[in-house]
Parts: C-alpha cells; structure tokens; sequence
C-alpha cells in the first residue's frame, strides 16, 4: 500500500479531561476514534508526531507545536494557551521525545544538527534539571511556568523517561538522571541515594537501547541486550528473586530469553522475549491470573497465546501487549476511568484484547487514569 493512501486516527480512552478533546471531564470506558468526536481539540490539518502520558497529563506534537491536555497545578503544561498550545514549533525544529511525570513535563527538539532539553512544571525535586529544587529555595513551591532550556553537553538524547518525580534521560555514550532519588531512581550508588536538581551520571555504561519507567524505578535495555534495574524493589518488580526496599546503582537482571522490549510499571516489570512472549514479576495484576498476585521471579502472562507480540507498555497499575497483527492486549487494575479500554471498570488478570473497528494500533502511550494510540486502517 502506497504511504499516501494510509489513513491514521488517533484513539482514546479513560479520564477525558487528560486527551485532547474539548468537554467536561468524563470516563471513556473503551477506545473512542477522537478525530471524529466534534470536540476534538487538534487542528484536524496536523498529524501526531510524538506523544507522551504522565499521572495527570498528556504532550502531543505535530510539525506545527506541542500541544498540552489535562492537570495543571504544577505548570506542567507550562503557559498553555486557549488553543492548548504549549511551544510553536520554529522551521526546521522537530520534537525528538516528549516526557510527562506526575507533575513535570519535558520536550526534547531536534534543531541545527544537535538536540535540546526543554523542562517545564513542578520542580521541588530538581527534576527538571534546572539547578533549582526545594533544597536551594525552601518554603516555596518550586515550578517553572514555561519551557525552559536545560544545559546538557551532548548533542543527541536518545532516550527520556520520566517516573512520578524524576527524570532519566541517555545520550550516545551516557545515562543521566535528575529529581527524586531517595529510592535510588538516579541509580548513582549507595552514597548519592539524594535529589540531584541537575542532570547527574548515573553508573551505568554501554549504549541504551530502551529506557522505561513510570513510578520510582527504572528498567535499562542496552544495545547488547543486557538489561538493568534501579530504583524501588520493594514488591520484587527488580527482578532479583527476592524483595528489596532500594536498588541504589544499575543491578543486572537474568532472564529466560533475549529481552528485546521492557515496560516498568508502579510495583511490577514487564519483559518481552524474541520469541514474542511477555514476562511479569512483582505485585498486583500482573496477567497471570486471579490467583497469582505477586511473584519474584518472572511468569508467562495468560491470554496472548498464538500472538506475535512486538511491543510491551505499563503505567503505574496496569500493562499493555501489541501484536505484529496491530492488536492491542491490556491487563491490570481497572477503576472508574476505565484505563484499560475493555468497556467496564473490573479489574483484567489476564490480557484481553481492546476492540478498535478495523484500526491497528501503530503506537501507544499509557497514563495513570488514561492512554492514546495512534491507529491506521
């Protein structure tokens, strides 16, 4: 099929008010084709380039701008304005990555052959990378308003995650880290468990591949296909066989395969093997059925037998699985957002598919109480 005849939609689905649609906040309880509801909030003429989902809150860029949907006490969608614009995008500038937390936000662009770090919202942890945190200015809510630039000495970031209060981000040769870091989520050892407001080493080494995370610990998947885990363990979600309070440096994780996608949850890891399986461990639905709540070592999730699956995501209580097919399989907590996308507010202890009328899912993002995909047909 000829690239100019693929038609692309981007779907949603759990708390409205956190997508880009214009109405009063509502629970969509499975994938609603938001380009067709008459309050979609984006320029029908800008196609999605990059999107990202925190705790409350969502970035999505075109070649045009940033757009920024949801929560705002913090400044995390910076100076948004009524057409919930947060950056116009200059000529020859492309977003690279988007980053949402709990309450802080980045934007990394691509401008004059280097890339730049954008960092905006709440900052009481130094996560922003700033050089400012509640430390250097006690007694007052630290934020920034607006998209700031952050100093960094490397031209290209290929990778940025954000947990609930810090930032890690890698280079061509380096991983950093910024905000919280009392339960070891800047992975700098066993003396530096502190906040760090500006971008600190963390010691790892070798080239990333995929960083994830979406609480207060970290999965690492290197180029060589070593993973590493940092951070809070205290469900067993390090993948170390037992339960550990903090992981303070980039710890080895053993698996039974070659690991070729990650997603780190709130109290639980996701692993994807070659061979398409996904694996869980720690605590918490983790899809491998009612009677399996917690685990120390990794399981097969029920549910994706037959499947190709090529891509694994989680959020705080919950996990997704894409197929080679475009089929898209979520398990976990549900609530009355109806994050999961299955029609109703139970729980899913094992993966279910999600209905999308004929659409494929491309890509996805997950947030606490909601998610996107971008779909074609």
């Amino acid at each position: 099929m000829s690239t100019s005849t693929v038609r692309r939609a981007l779907f949603g689905w759990g708390h409205s008010h956190f997508l880009p649609l214009n109405r009063s906040a509502t629970n969509l309880l499975q994938p609603v084709l938001l380009n067709h509801e008459p309050d979609y909030a984006l320029p029908a003429t800008e196609a999605i380039t990059c999107m990202a989902a925190g705790w409350g809150h969502s970035l999505l860029s075109t070649k045009e701008n940033v757009y920024g949907f949801g929560l705002n006490h913090g400044n995390q969608l910076g100076q948004v304005n009524k057409d919930h614009i947060v950056m116009m995008l200059k000529d020859h500038t492309q977003v690279k990555h988007l980053g949402c937390g709990r309450e802080h936000s980045h934007i990394v662009l691509h401008q004059q052959g280097r890339d730049h770090l954008y960092s905006m919202g709440n900052n009481m942890y130094g996560q922003l990378g700033l050089s400012e945190s509640k430390a250097s200015r006690p007694g007052t809510f630290v934020t920034q308003s607006k998209p700031t630039q952050v100093t960094i000495q490397e031209s290209s970031i290929t990778n940025l995650v954000c947990g609930l209060d810090n930032t890690i981000f890698s280079t061509d040769t380096a991983t950093f880290g910024m905000g919280w870091g009392a339960d070891g989520q800047l992975g700098q050892g066993d003396e530096k468990a502190m906040d760090q407001a500006t971008p600190h080493r963390v010691a790892l080494e070798g080239r990333v591949k995929k960083l994830s995370s979406s609480t207060d610990f970290t999965l690492a998947l290197m180029d060589d296909g070593a993973l590493w885990v940092w951070g809070n363990s205290e469900y067993g979600q390090g993948m170390q066989g037992r339960k550990i309070d903090r992981i303070l440096s980039p710890t080895p994780v053993t698996t039974m395969g070659r690991v070729v996608d990650i997603a780190a949850g709130g109290p639980f890891s996701i692993v994807l093997t070659d061979d398409g399986k996904v694996y869980s461990c720690g605590y918490g639905s983790l899809g491998r059925g009612s009677d399996t709540l917690e685990s120390l070592a990794l399981g097969q999730v029920n549910g994706l037998d037959n499947r190709k699956i090529t891509g694994v995501f989680a959020a705080t209580d919950y996990a997704a699985a894409l197929s080679d097919s475009g089929d898209l399989f979520t398990w976990g907590l549900n609530g009355s957002s109806g994050r999961l996308g299955l029609g109703h507010v139970d729980h899913a202890f094992t993966a279910v598919r999600l209905e999308f009328h004929g659409w494929q899912v491309e890509s996805l993002v997950l947030g606490t109480n909601h998610a996107m995909a971008l779909c074609v047909e």
